[in-house]
C-alpha cells in the first residue's frame, strides 16, 4: 500500500508541473531558491494597461506571472494574447503588444525584421531557463551522447546531418553483448515543455520517429527504463534512481561530455537547456517604463523565480538576476510602495 501511494504521489507532481520532486525512494534531487534573491517589494503603484503574448509553451508561466502581478497591482490591467502563432514575436512587430515572452533567444534576422519597425533592438531579459535530461537503464554501459547522435535515434527527419539511423547500441559505440542491442526510444509526443523543448533543439523542428513509446511524464518514463535495458527516453532533471542513470550529454561528437544537474543547467555549460525571455520594446539607453519595468522586477524576484520553479523551470543565476534588478529599477528617488496585503503575498 505505501508503494501505491508513492507512485501516485509522484504521478501528482509531474501532472502538476512541479520541479522538485516529493522525497521518496524515487528522487534524488530538490532543487531550493538561493535564498538571497530579494522578495518583490513595488517601487510605484502601477496602474493602466500592460500587453503581453507569449510562446505557447510558456503560456501557463505568463499567466502565473501575470496573476501575481495583477494580485499586487490591481488597477493594473494586464492582457495576454493567445491568438500569436508560435513564438509570440507576431504580435510585437505589430504593434499589438509591448512585451513578447519567448523561450528561445531572437535570432539575427528576427532583430533585424524588429530594428526595422522599431528603430532599435529589443530590451532582452532572461526570465528563467529550461533543460531536459536523457535517461538509460543503469546497467547500460553508455558514457555520453552527442546531440546529432540523439536526433539519428529520435528525430525522423534527422537534420543534424547523421547519415544512419542509431537504431542499435552499437552504433554509439556500445560494444560487446550491446553492440546489436536494439535502441528503443521513451518520451513525449505532445506540446509539453519537454517535447517541445527536445524537438526544437535535437531534432531542429523536426517530428519523432513512429516507434517513440509515448510516456505519460518523467515518472512513468523512468519506470519503464527501469523495467527495460534497451531503453532510453528524456525528462526533467532530476529524477534519477537506482534502476536509471542521466546521460553526460556534448553538442558535437567528441566534444565536452556535460552531466544534466541543476548547476550545468544553470550555467549554461549543458547542450540539452536553453534560456526563457521577456523581449521588451524599449529604446535603448531610455530609463526603465512602467508597467513593463514592474513587471521584469516581479518576474525575477523571489517571488516571481518561485513561480518559475513551480512551473518546471529553473530560476535565473544569482549574478545575472542582480546584474538585470538593477538595470530594470527606477531612479532611487522614486519612493517604494509596500502594499497593505504584502505579507499574504509573499
Amino acid at each position: 500500500m505505501r508503494v501505491c501511494r508513492t507512485v501516485l504521489a509522484w504521478h501528482l507532481l509531474v501532472i502538476g508541473g512541479v520541479l522538485f520532486p516529493l522525497s521518496t525512494p524515487f528522487a534524488q534531487t530538490r532543487i531550493a531558491l538561493d535564498s538571497t534573491i530579494p522578495a518583490y517589494l513595488p517601487q510605484e503603484r502601477t496602474s493602466g494597461t500592460l500587453s503581453i503574448s507569449a510562446a505557447e509553451p510558456i503560456t501557463p508561466l505568463v499567466r502565473a506571472w501575470i496573476s501575481g502581478m495583477t494580485l499586487r497591482h490591481p488597477h493594473l490591467k494586464i492582457t495576454l494574447v493567445t491568438d500569436d502563432p508560435g513564438s509570440g514575436l507576431t504580435a510585437l512587430l505589430a504593434h499589438r503588444t509591448e512585451v513578447a515572452a519567448m523561450a528561445r533567444r531572437l535570432t539575427a534576422a528576427e532583430i533585424a525584421e524588429f530594428v526595422k519597425e522599431y528603430g532599435y533592438e529589443p530590451s532582452e531579459v532572461p526570465v528563467a531557463s529550461d533543460a531536459l535530461a536523457i535517461y538509460v537503464h543503469q546497467d547500460n554501459p553508455v558514457t555520453g551522447l552527442a546531440l546529432d547522435e540523439l536526433d539519428g535515434m529520435f528525430c525522423r527527419e534527422r537534420q543534424r546531418g547523421l547519415r544512419y539511423d542509431v537504431d542499435s547500441w552499437g552504433l554509439v559505440g556500445v560494444m560487446d553483448e550491446w553492440f546489436e542491442a536494439p535502441v528503443e526510444l521513451y518520451g513525449k509526443r505532445s506540446s509539453s515543455n519537454g517535447s517541445v523543448l527536445f524537438r526544437e533543439e535535437v531534432c531542429k523542428d523536426g517530428s519523432f520517429v513512429p516507434k517513440l513509446v509515448d510516456a505519460q511524464g518523467t515518472a512513468s518514463m523512468v519506470m519503464d527504463l527501469g523495467a527495460n535495458p534497451y531503453g532510453i527516453g528524456f525528462g526533467s532533471i532530476g529524477y534519477r534512481t537506482s534502476s536509471v542513470k542521466p546521460v553526460p550529454i556534448a553538442s558535437v561528437k567528441g566534444g565536452r561530455y556535460v552531466e544534466p544537474t541543476v548547476h550545468t543547467a544553470m550555467d549554461g555549460s549543458y547542450p540539452l537547456r536553453r534560456n526563457l525571455y521577456l523581449y521588451i520594446a524599449k529604446p535603448p539607453k531610455s530609463m526603465p517604463i512602467q508597467p513593463s519595468a514592474e513587471l521584469v522586477r516581479y518576474v525575477l524576484s523571489r517571488q516571481g523565480q518561485q513561480v518559475a520553479l513551480d512551473s518546471g523551470f529553473f530560476p535565473v543565476g544569482t549574478t545575472d538576476n542582480a546584474r538585470l534588478r538593477s538595470k530594470w529599477s527606477v531612479p532611487s528617488q522614486t519612493a517604494q510602495v509596500q502594499t497593505p496585503d504584502r505579507r499574504t503575498l509573499e
